[in-house]
């Protein structure tokens, strides 16, 4: 198994900033400090994954604990999918056209096969779509027939008192959307782009990319000092 360019993250930043994929990957020591936010916003997002498996109990963990478990996650999916057996994955890892994707929850119910991407955000967003929409590609280009993808987050309208887990109302907290008939029009965005974002990462140096709105849009990038240290602050 060649290794992966891409994964679900560098895919998303390159459709932000080309340039930024290739300092991500060529010239990460320029990379700003994350700051303490950032850092309590990432660890949200994986709380609030954690818990949403509590929606499919009874699964099977098969989160690669670092990237030299990549290859070994990829092949114990594979395995357990090709059992024909109802079952639940959450972390299912799946290869194709180069690009490594980690699927948050894989459900075989009757026969057929569900996925579900979870986001700690109320609303789902553009990048959220397009998230989902390379998972799909590269589930589906991996030889496997998605029946319905949707995107798990937050009802913006449950009240709940933070802090008291075990009272936290799972039918209530969650909102399942399915999103196939936009992912289905966003695979012609997919196969245009990968390639660009393939060959960025063999470039000799970084693409001329002017600084501008992007920069902050959808995420704030992480080479904002970088990019715009001659930019005189106000």
């Amino acid at each position: 198994m060649e290794k992966h360019l891409l994964s679900k993250s560098t895919f998303i930043r390159s459709t932000q900033c080309l340039k930024s994929l290739y300092l991500h990957k060529n010239r990460s020591y320029l990379r700003d400090r994350l700051s303490a936010e950032q850092l309590a916003k990432f660890k949200r997002g994986t709380d609030f994954g954690i818990l949403a498996h509590q929606l499919f109990p009874g699964g099977i963990n098969l989160q690669p604990k670092s990237p030299s478990q990549y290859k070994k996650a990829i092949i114990a999916t594979s395995e357990i999918i090709s059992t024909g057996n109802d079952s639940c994955i959450y972390e299912a890892s799946f290869q194709s056209d180069q690009v490594l994707i980690i699927l948050d929850v894989l459900e075989r119910k009757n026969g057929k096969l569900y996925a579900y991407e979870v986001k700690s955000s109320k609303a789902i967003s553009p990048t959220y779509l397009k998230d989902a929409a390379l998972q799909y590609y590269v589930i589906q280009n991996s030889g496997l027939e998605i029946e319905d993808f949707s995107i798990i987050y937050m009802n913006e309208n449950y009240d709940h008192v933070e802090g008291d887990e075990n009272k936290i109302d799972l039918g209530q907290l969650f909102i399942i959307k399915s999103v196939l008939p936009e992912i289905y029009e966003l695979q012609a965005f997919i196969t245009e782009h990968l390639p660009k974002a393939k060959e960025t990462l063999f470039l000799k140096h970084s693409p001329e990319i002017e600084i501008g709105p992007h920069c902050n849009s959808p995420y704030p990038c992480d080479f904002i000092g970088h990019c715009w240290k001659n930019i005189p602050k106000i």
